[in-house]
């Protein structure tokens, strides 16, 4: 993984389609381009990012919006569950509880650590923290599960 450090025993196949999230998620994807999303680190269980946070994403008071920050827990939490994986398999979402600790100004930047703690059965439990990257002081903690192996909604389905 290029830029990033790696470690453990990741499928080859769960790899390959890091590197391809990796590289969506940094070059095509259009909110995280904008957040200039960076790997740190993606090993067996565990993604690491860091992140800018610019002004678009500032909230009425002038820091940036706790909805950025579930975004971001939420996205990096579901790649770190990838890398827990044997095999290619959709997930979504079950739950994310996110504590908001403390505020960031627009302009900062941020790190995302998320670790895949346990994948039980069909469901995967994660667990993470935002950090300021400049002083490593905390910005949120959360914790979520997925559900692995999701097949979406039956055909049809109107919502």
């Amino acid at each position: 993984m290029n830029s990033a450090q790696t470690y453990g025993d990741i499928n080859p196949a769960i790899g390959d389609m890091l590197r391809s999230a990796r590289d969506f998620l940094t070059h095509e994807h259009s909110l995280f381009r904008t957040l200039d999303l960076k790997p740190i680190l993606i090993g067996k269980g565990k993604a690491t990012f860091s992140m800018s946070l610019p002004k678009e994403f500032a909230a009425a008071d002038g820091s940036i919006h706790g909805g950025l920050y579930t975004i971001i827990l939420d996205s990096i939490f579901g790649l770190a569950v990838f890398t827990a994986l044997e095999q290619i398999t959709p997930i979504a979402t079950i739950n994310l509880r996110t504590d908001y600790i403390a505020a960031i100004k627009p302009g900062a930047r941020a790190v995302c650590e998320a670790e895949c703690e346990a994948v039980e059965g069909e469901v995967a439990h994660v667990s993470g923290r935002l950090l300021n990257e400049g002083t490593r002081a905390l910005l949120a903690k959360a914790s979520g599960a997925f559900i692995v192996g999701a097949k979406g909604p039956p055909a049809g389905m109107m919502l």
